[in-house]
């Protein structure tokens, strides 16, 4: 393969990691992304995270649109030295809430939930929601408008 070919396509691939990158880091991630298949499916009535999900988390904690990076980071329990690196937007944007996953007394994973893939209420101040209790009925208003409603209501903090 010739050297300027070779340095192309080497060049394109990484613009794609890093864009990519870009994306998982800042915009709606790959649960939001399933969340939103079933929300368009006609035929899906529930979405269950726990059957979205393929790492461990025993709760769940929904951050509404506007909430800081120093307010998520208080409630999981992030250092300021480390709060950059796990949140990496200065606030929830307005068309997303942030979904944070726990495992016992640790952070497994969050992201950005875009709501055009279905509402999920957020908790003041944010409450916990058990694995047992993340199946939700899909509702839906209007095409653009879905809200996912617990089955079984949250516990309490």
């Amino acid at each position: 393969m010739p050297r300027t070919l070779h340095s192309a396509l080497l060049s394109l691939a990484l613009c794609l990691t890093l864009s990519a990158c870009s994306e998982v880091a800042n915009g709606p991630g790959m649960i939001s992304q399933r969340i939103g298949e079933q929300v368009r499916n006609p035929a899906a009535t529930t979405v269950d995270l726990g059957r979205l999900t393929s790492f461990g988390w025993d709760r769940f904690v929904v951050f509404k649109p506007g909430t800081s990076r120093e307010d998520i980071c208080a409630f999981i329990g992030a250092g300021r030295n480390h709060c950059g690196r796990i949140v990496r937007y200065t606030a929830v944007p307005p068309d997303c809430v942030a979904l944070a996953f726990a495992l016992d007394d640790q952070l497994t994973h969050l992201e950005l939930h875009a709501l055009a893939n279905g509402r999920l209420e957020a908790g003041t101040p944010p409450r916990s929601v058990p694995r047992a209790a993340a199946v939700f009925r899909i509702h839906r208003e209007t095409s653009e408008r879905v809200w996912l409603e617990a089955q079984t209501p949250p516990s309490a903090p």
